[in-house]
């Protein structure tokens, strides 16, 4: 009776997919220059505004076509748009379908499928964003073109830190992003103290983000997701280009061979330990100001010699029309050696010698990432793709200074007093995944996301002071299993959405976590639509960040293990409603967001022997909530959005200020900003403005020393309310313009970029100085104007 039932069950499924699939079109969408993949285009049905999308390499099918000759519309954000056909398409069942970049001459698009721009898309799903690396190079800058920068000018993500490039997404910090990048974990995404993100816009080709309510198949982060997808390269023609600025040169070539396999290469490196340009030296006046207390005291002082660079290689093999092979990698780094011989001749006058004051500091910083994957990519049929992935993927950070001061007497060739100091901090993230990912398209109004994902991490941090005294020795390694599955779903042209679960074992606790995800998007008509989303993740790699930021590495990276460090956990609730008449899209989605067992580190109550690890970590709950706003225009030749997002983040720990909640330091009540591009003829002008209310800080109160017993003292600053201070407010104005010709047979780009037009002095932090009274407060500021110089060619 069960196998009957399981028969007539298993029948009515094939019959229904039979007649859905009566009129039905499958095929691959790529740009028309290079044949490259256009991953995650949209395909719409103009009649009903039912469609689909395309997955990472570009396939799709399309069902319920009431006839050969019904329109469709295929967009991709960044290129035209097409309206075409199955009858208007030549090839076989499986159609290649080309899509051309927007021109910086192209006046007006005047065809568009729902949610197209120019710059970014909002997609249909809750809560994500997609951004056109091709169209933001238009956008100011102050060296590359920088993608984690341009993201920070969309809704819901902070725009006013300078000193990070890494992504404040609804209350949430950096470290509780998944940053991927052709299937490999990224856990560093800054250059130069976070002035740069770590990414090469040469070698990508698509940025997804999620601010909430993400599919099930990413897992191991509390807030969002930025899933980047390289170039695959093209397999046509040979291609490149080579650019230069006043802080690096980058370039990438792209080499078909045989038709049937391509290689990608793309790097950069600045040349700031060779040329010092006024940009690097501005820069680092801000983010290396080490040597400032010395220049105080009258020592001399050397400029730090600095570099970064990153490189990316990508081979395709295509052993066939179903399959492609990928093998990628990527290398980023940063060296800083701040070493430095400093004197000082303390003269006393012609009575006593003059003694000499000499500080030999040998310092050294390197940081970076090393990853590599390997995809198999395979069609099976018009209904079942299969994406198998391995990755491997090292993040490392070091640091190791080395201070001597002497007081001499050259006179008398004697030695007053020396004191050594010496510190070192090492740590190491090391990742390995397996994830087999599979869709299976049941229907036009069903499609399923299945798969296995297996994560092995492996963490090492060690910091040691004065070659005797350890202040956290951690080894730690675990394993990750999860599955998840999810159903994309639609019924008839009001609801869709998608329903998921992930489920993992953690096996350093050896515990089950369950994350239910869902978002359903409702159309009222043809203009408005509700969404909605929810999720629940957990995240067990944490990135700590040390309080004491004057000692080495700011932070550093811990497996939560339920003793030092806890299974951070949020829960995510998204609502909100679109508005879309074809010239204007405006976008409002209210979020909150319940955080558990957050991880706080401080080394201010550290005695000078007989401490122990557990009292340096703080462990709390939060809560993050607000609403975004987002108005961007769709059609003309200016493009670009106003967001305005205001919102709270605050925190709850039992030992930090009494218990009592305090704000976060990346809460901000207000966020206002507008990104307008302009094209006319070969010039595009382009331009940003961002204002963010004041930040909250801990000011301290005063300086205090003590007498204790045996002739010792101890010393400590008192500070106020935890964060219970607020910087001033921050704003700026950049602007860019550039002027595209030919030279020759190559395409040339002339760039002027304008950062913080009218120099203003935005505060990033105060420094006090007690030794004095009254003290001194002196006020630490953001880069002021800072005007910067681009070439590019690309043949």
């Amino acid at each position: 009776m069960r196998v009957r039932i399981t028969i007539i069950f298993l029948g009515t499924i094939l019959l229904s997919v039979s007649a859905n699939a009566q009129f039905r079109l499958s095929g691959k969408i790529v740009e028309a220059e290079s044949g490259e993949p256009l991953s995650y285009s949209s395909i719409i049905l103009k009649s009903t505004g039912k469609g689909t999308s395309a997955n990472i390499e570009g396939f799709f099918t399309l069902f319920d076509i009431p006839s050969d000759t019904a329109k469709i519309l295929i967009s991709y954000v960044g290129y035209e748009i097409l309206s075409t056909s199955i009858s208007e398409l030549d090839g076989n069942d499986d159609k290649i379908i080309t899509l051309k970049a927007i021109s910086t001459s192209l006046n007006e698009v005047t065809i568009r499928a729902p949610n197209s721009g120019n710059l970014i898309s909002t997609q249909e799903d809750v809560s994500k964003i997609r951004l056109s690396t091709r169209q933001i190079s238009t956008l100011p800058s102050v060296g590359e073109v920088d993608i984690f920068r341009s993201l920070q000018l969309l809704p819901g993500v902070s725009g006013t830190n300078e000193s990070s490039a890494g992504l404040f997404v609804r209350g949430g910090t950096p470290d509780q992003n998944l940053v991927i990048l052709d299937g490999m974990t990224v856990y560093k995404v800054d250059h130069f103290y976070g002035f740069f993100s770590a990414f090469n816009a040469n070698a990508i080709k698509d940025v997804q983000l999620f601010k909430g309510g993400f599919p099930a198949k990413y897992g191991g982060r509390l807030s969002s997701v930025v899933d980047m997808t390289g170039k695959t390269g093209s397999f046509e023609k040979a291609g490149g280009s080579i650019g230069i600025n006043l802080l690096s040169i980058n370039g990438y070539v792209e080499v078909p061979i045989a038709k049937k396999i391509s290689l990608l290469l793309a790097g950069r490196r600045s040349f700031t330990d060779i040329l010092k340009s006024d940009v690097y030296k501005k820069i680092t006046g801000n983010f290396i100001d080490e040597d400032q207390q010395f220049r105080n005291l009258n020592f001399n002082s050397i400029e730090p010699d600095f570099y970064f660079y990153d490189w990316n290689a990508k081979l395709s093999i295509k052993p066939g029309s179903d399959d492609l092979i990928s093998f990628s990698i990527y290398n980023g780094k940063d060296y800083l050696d701040q070493s430095r011989d400093l004197l000082r001749i303390i003269d006393f006058g012609s009575r006593i010698p003059a003694r000499n004051a000499t500080l030999d500091i040998r310092e050294y910083s390197d940081w970076g990432n090393l990853a590599g994957s390997m995809k198999w990519f395979r069609k099976w049929n018009a209904k079942w793709y299969t994406n198998l992935m391995v990755s491997s993927s090292v993040f490392f950070s070091n640091y190791d200074v080395t201070g001597q001061f002497q007081l001499t007497i050259p006179e008398e060739d004697s030695l007053v007093n020396e004191v050594t100091v010496t510190g070192i901090e090492t740590n190491r993230v090391r990742e390995n995944s397996l994830l087999f990912d599979n869709e299976i398209l049941l229907s036009g109004n069903h499609s399923l996301n299945v798969g296995i994902n297996v994560i092995q991490n492996d963490i090492n941090y060690e910091a040691i002071r004065d070659d005797t005294l350890t202040l956290l020795n951690s080894d730690q390694e675990s394993f990750l299993y999860a599955v998840y599955a999810s159903d994309k779903f639609q019924f008839g042209n009001k609801i869709r959405g998608e329903i998921g679960l992930r489920t993992s074992y953690y096996e350093l606790t050896e515990d089950y976590f369950w994350e239910p995800r869902f978002n359903i998007n409702v159309n009222l008509n043809k203009t408005i639509k509700l969404k909605t989303g929810f999720g629940h993740h957990y995240q067990f790699a944490n990135r700590i960040i040390n309080e004491s930021v004057t000692e080495g590495s700011r932070e550093f990276w811990i497996l939560a293990d339920e003793d030092l460090v806890k299974i951070s956990s949020s829960t995510q609730g998204v609502f909100g409603l679109t508005y879309d008449n074809s010239q204007w899209l405006l976008d409002i989605e209210g979020y909150y967001k319940c955080l558990k067992n957050l991880n706080e580190f401080s080394l201010r109550f550290r005695e000078s022997e007989g401490f122990v690890p557990e009292e340096l970590f703080f462990n709390g709950d939060g809560e993050a909530y607000g609403v975004e706003f987002l108005l961007q225009r769709l059609k003309g030749p200016l493009a670009g959005w106003i967001s305005y997002t205001i919102g709270r983040v605050v925190y709850q720990f039992p030992e930090i200020n009494e218990g009592k909640p305090f704000y976060a330091l990346h809460d901000q009540l207000h966020e206002l900003k507008l990104v307008a591009s302009y094209d006319i003829g070969n010039w595009s002008i382009a331009t940003n403005f961002v204002f963010g209310s004041g930040k909250a800080f801990s000011e301290p109160e005063g300086f205090y020393t003590l007498d204790l017993l045996g002739d010792t003292e101890l010393q400590y600053t008192s500070t106020g309310d935890k964060n219970g201070s607020r910087l001033p407010a921050y704003h700026r104005l950049d602007l860019s313009g550039h002027y595209r010709f030919d030279l020759g047979k190559a395409r040339a780009d002339l760039g002027l970029s304008l950062f913080n037009l009218y120099n203003r002095n935005n505060v990033w932090y105060y420094k006090y100085d007690f030794q004095q009274t009254p003290y001194l407060k002196t006020q630490v500021n953001y880069l002021g104007f800072t005007p910067n110089l681009s070439f590019n060619v690309t043949f």
